[in-house]
């Protein structure tokens, strides 16, 4: 290791109320409050709920709970704050309220016709359009719900899960009930946020009920605002960054897939492209890889959308990739950006077998970045010991990521890149920790792929914000 240039990426900073800074999301959420900031009056996010009778019940209770305040179950408070809960005194600013008229209810006797259905797997798509109906039934209403939970009910899952696994998940060889009640929310113009059973029972094999409270707050302040409960505080004006993802439709060809790009840009502001259908080009890698011609129109539709963001074209254009970028994709990529002046490729890999052992009985900390000696490529620490929560939450020993630019299109700034990488692995508003381990360009990007790879999905006017795949 004597050989490696081994440095720090400073903690990225986060924006909240009133333009205050913070580094850990719950810290500043708790100091200076959700950005952008409530008006003077209390914001009040309308609540769906779609679910049969108990699973409705279970739902409400817990958002009852919500509002009173959870307190943690840990006695490290900078690591596990209790949630503060709801309300006016919250420093969350906001409250909720329901409604009969935004309840969706699955009656008894359409569970008893469902279960004379004798396949399993055949249960699952009427169970799947009940649900429909009901997300859309709220949809409808004036004014509709701001975010719609999906309580799914137990019964559904003794009828369409598979006994033969551990989960709650419910999945046919050619569809997944998670990805079709998302592109139901999308159809219904509803935000939605599905609840499994485990879930709402609560107990010693989910999350603890403050830790689960702080992530649904956030993602109901996300998803209601159609914004960004904190957003970057480090990046430049003028900036767009694309995650670029694969996947291939359930059932499908397996030789024919899509591309999908999740576009962020200056401030956190985020958009959801799908590209069009291609054949992979000829690979010794099991990588997918995209042609030239592609490659160039999937940038130029990225830029033609940021455009209608900003009315104008960035001044540098970050691409993200979990795979290698061949020479023809980076051709059509590189010219698909036209005259942006700054283009940076990089490839960033999940795992790699580096392990570094500091003296002392810390792992190594965040943001600590090892170059090895031809630089071709950097193992970043996105996950160790937080100083800003005095703790490292993670098991075993914490591993770097695999940083790894374009030889060609890269300015040499491993620390600006890295520490762009360290930023958006905070910009996962699904979730109030500290800190994922991927970005969100790579991320995010696999699940939306996730959900965009359900047969039906070319049929539907895709929405193009995260909080609607969340």
């Amino acid at each position: 290791m004597s050989d490696f240039d081994l440095r720090r990426i400073r903690e990225p900073g986060l924006l909240f109320a009133d333009g205050e800074t913070a580094k850990d999301p719950r810290g500043g959420l708790l100091k200076y409050g959700p950005r952008p900031r409530a008006n003077t009056e209390e914001e009040v996010v309308n609540v769906g709920i779609v679910g049969d009778s108990r699973s409705i019940s279970m739902m409400e209770e817990l958002l009852r709970k919500m509002r009173t305040g959870i307190p943690s179950n840990s006695n490290r408070k900078r690591w596990r704050q209790p949630f503060p809960g709801l309300g006016v005194e919250s420093r969350l600013q906001f409250d909720y309220q329901t409604h009969e008229k935004w309840k969706g209810r699955i009656r008894q006797k359409d569970m008893d016709k469902i279960a004379e259905i004798p396949d399993r797997e055949e249960r699952v798509q009427p169970s799947i359009r009940h649900l429909k109906h009901q997300i859309a039934g709220l949809g409808s209403q004036t004014p509709p719900p701001d975010i719609t939970f999906v309580a799914i009910p137990e019964r559904f899952v003794e009828l369409c899960a598979d006994p033969n696994t551990d989960t709650d998940r419910i999945q046919t060889k050619n569809s997944d009930f998670r990805s079709q009640v998302k592109l139901a929310g999308m159809e219904a113009s509803t935000p939605t946020q599905l609840m499994s059973p485990k879930a709402l029972r609560g107990g010693s094999d989910v999350q603890h009920r403050s830790e689960f409270a702080w992530n649904i707050a956030v993602g109901m302040l996300y998803k209601a605002r159609e914004g960004r409960p904190w957003k970057t505080a480090s990046f430049d004006s003028q900036q767009c960054y694309a995650g670029i993802s694969f996947y291939r439709e359930r059932g499908a060809d397996p030789d024919v897939r899509a591309s999908i790009a999740q576009v962020f840009i200056e401030g956190g502001e985020n958009f959801v492209i799908r590209g069009d259908p291609v054949q992979d080009i000829a690979s010794d890698e099991a990588q997918t890889h995209l042609s030239y011609a592609d490659a160039k129109r999937l940038v130029e539709s990225i830029l033609e959308k940021y455009g209608d963001y900003r009315d104008s074209q960035p001044n540098r254009l970050v691409l993200h990739k979990s795979s290698n970028f061949w020479p023809e994709e980076s051709e059509g990529f590189s010219d698909g950006a036209g005259d942006v002046n700054t283009k940076e490729f990089v490839t960033i890999r999940n795992h790699h077998p580096l392990r570094l052992f500091p003296e002392g009985d810390n792992p190594p900390l965040r943001g600590t970045l090892a170059l090895p000696p031809d630089r071709s490529e950097g193992y970043l620490y996105t996950t160790g010991y937080v100083p800003e929560q005095s703790v490292y939450n993670g098991p075993g020993v914490p591993t770097p990521i695999v940083v790894r630019p374009h030889k060609e299109y890269f300015s040499g700034d491993y620390r600006r890149i890295c520490r762009e990488i360290l930023t958006f692995t905070k910009l996962d508003w699904n979730s109030s920790d500290f800190c994922k381990r991927l970005p969100v360009t790579i991320g995010i990007a696999n699940a939306v792929s996730e959900i965009l790879a359900e047969p039906n999905a070319d049929d539907i006017n895709l929405q193009t914000h995260y909080y609607y795949y969340m």
